[in-house]
């Protein structure tokens, strides 16, 4: 809001107070007299002979509150005014709390937003081509891959869970007691600079297992897990994979995010 509308509104607010006083003085005087009117026409005072006419006198009807209803305060000066400011500073209390909540709420909501916005995003985004061929040939078996950022933050103190394993070429793709599982040190992926790692077999497949390769009935199955922190909340990032002759394949039933 500039400063000409908050002018425009405390003008208005100026207007609508001398209009609303205005209002009541004029309020005030036309019920005054009609009730002390109705007051005194259902008053017949009895007159005693042998008093005074000022003993006759009643002193009924001169107290505007023992003849007016009881909204009357509402309209009475300055009873009035106590009253309608009352009223105002309730209304004026209750909104502002209002405003303060709704402010909150859309405050917490824009700071939730930012966060889900610049929290830092870590996906598998590349892969060597050569295991399978490296495999075949007998030598030693890993897995290199790239951790990409694709957040607004980098991602801090990153942790990654391999497990990897020759397995036949059965579904589902389990793992077995011989599964070899290695947890790196923590490291740094920066957004849109990625970080490489790899997967080691620690051995040589053997002469039957480069066979069941390269025919296509065994394959190397390998699963990732990244630990890391967006902010003040846990993520766990798992794929799975299984090495093709041309390509990883994503086992979908073993992915998942949060």
């Amino acid at each position: 809001m500039n400063i000409m509308q908050k002018r425009y509104r405390v003008l208005l607010i100026g207007f609508v107070s001398i209009v609303v006083i205005v209002f009541m003085a004029h309020e005030q005087e036309n019920a005054r007299r009609y009730y002390q009117s109705q007051c005194q026409q259902s008053i017949h005072p009895i007159q005693i002979p042998f008093l005074s006419s000022d003993a006759n006198e009643t002193n009924q009807c001169q107290n505007a509150k023992e003849y007016m209803p009881w909204w009357y305060v509402l309209v009475s000066w300055p009873e009035g005014i106590g009253a309608w400011i009352l009223l105002g500073t309730g209304v004026a209390i209750g909104w502002q709390s209002w405003e303060t909540r709704k402010a909150a709420e859309n405050s917490g909501l824009q700071l939730a937003f930012h966060k889900e916005t610049l929290r830092p995003r870590l996906s598998i985004s590349r892969f060597t081509n050569d295991t399978f061929k490296q495999s075949c040939r007998g030598e030693w078996v890993f897995i290199k891959m790239e951790v990409s950022n694709s957040g607004g933050m980098p991602a801090y103190g990153v942790i990654v869970d391999t497990w990897i394993e020759f397995v036949p070429c059965v579904e589902p793709y389990k793992f077995t007691s011989a599964v070899r599982y290695r947890r790196s040190a923590p490291f740094n992926v920066h957004t849109g600079v990625p970080s490489g790692f790899f997967i080691p077999l620690h051995r040589r497949l053997t002469e039957e297992e480069r066979y069941q390769l390269a025919k296509g009935k065994g394959t190397i199955f390998f699963r990732v897990r990244l630990n890391y922190k967006a902010f003040d909340k846990d993520v766990h990032t798992d794929e799975a994979y299984i090495v093709r002759a041309e390509s990883m394949d994503t086992i979908a039933e073993s992915a998942s995010a949060t």
